[in-house]
């Protein structure tokens, strides 16, 4: 899908350049010359939505093989510099000119093409599913196709981020990148849910296991009257994730994210990447230590023996690089 063609940079400029004089000429008597510039401008407006048309058409026809199911999308790399192209062509064009409207209405249209596209490749494995996302987000922690779901929509998400420029606060381009930050949050969250599984699985479980209960209805001293909840419990569950322990899982979890998104084409985005996933997993981290702490209070009265190692957890951290 080759976007910057010379017609689409010299159309848009031609558009914007005929309705200037036609505003121009609008109060004159030259009706002749006036229609023949109304029909010049329609027939071009025709050619670019027909060209839109054709862009549409080549994005929700785009596959991807299996084994190439990774990375930024090639009609996600397509736009950035795309906009970029038309909005040059738009310098100095007022707001109210018809041909801002065109392009903000034919944006709206491939965005929307390349975002449904998008998902539709990401699920396109009869693994994940037709559900999308829901089935995406599998009860199996370690499903492997519904998590390459969540790194190609996070990917995608953070390229376009990062790459779509909006200088002008175009409100179509904001509303867009309001969808791309909500997509790539929910999809953050699915991802950590399931990679913090191997590092921190048994931990997690009992601590869900608890604030579920906590969550009924049921009394923080009925829970801890079970045996499966006791303080004794407890403590040998935590105990388990000593100094030690808390480090190799991270350096495991820093290995994997790096693998996930870290063999991007470009490196310097790749490297901002894994820096962006491995901080919203110290976040993850940091908040495992704050229900850790309110469980110990809440349900055990604050005497637990163990202590969440914090210090090991930041500085397990502190070797990763900073974008």
């Amino acid at each position: 899908m080759d976007l910057l063609t010379r017609y689409v940079r010299q159309g848009i400029g031609v558009l914007a350049a005929l309705e200037r004089k036609m505003t121009d000429m609008g109060q004159s008597n030259q009706d002749f010359l006036n229609n023949m510039l109304q029909k010049l401008y329609g027939n071009l407006e025709g050619r670019f939505q027909k060209f839109v048309d054709e862009q549409v058409r080549a994005i929700e026809e785009t596959k991807v093989k299996i084994k190439k199911r990774k990375g930024v999308i090639s009609f996600m790399r397509v736009f950035p510099p795309f906009a970029t192209a038309i909005e040059n062509m738009l310098a100095g064009v007022e707001p109210g000119l018809n041909v801002r409207r065109t392009v903000d209405r034919e944006y709206d249209r491939i965005l929307k093409s390349m975002f449904d596209s998008l998902k539709v490749i990401a699920r396109e494995n009869p693994a994940v599913g037709v559900g999308g996302a829901a089935n995406a987000n599998s009860a199996d922690p370690e499903d492997k196709e519904a998590l390459n779901y969540h790194i190609l929509l996070i990917e995608n998400m953070n390229h376009y981020l990062e790459e779509v420029e909006n200088s002008r606060n175009l409100e179509i381009l904001d509303d867009w990148k309001e969808a791309a930050q909500q997509e790539l949050a929910e999809h953050m969250g699915m991802y950590l849910t399931t990679v913090m599984r191997r590092p921190l699985g048994k931990l997690l479980e009992h601590l869900e296991n608890i604030e579920a209960q906590l969550a009924s209805g049921k009394t923080p001293s009925a829970v801890a009257a079970q045996p499966s909840n006791s303080r004794a419990t407890f403590n040998k569950v935590l105990g388990a994730f000593d100094s030690r322990e808390v480090r190799k899982g991270i350096e495991a979890l820093r290995k994997r994210v790096e693998k996930h998104f870290g063999d991007a084409d470009d490196p310097t985005i790749g490297r901002a990447l894994v820096n962006r996933v491995l901080r919203e997993c110290e976040k993850f981290y940091s908040d495992v230590e704050l229900r850790i702490g309110a469980i110990t209070t809440d349900v055990y009265g604050g005497d637990v023996l163990f202590e969440w190692p914090r210090t090991d957890v930041k500085s397990a951290f502190s070797t990763v690089g900073r974008a």
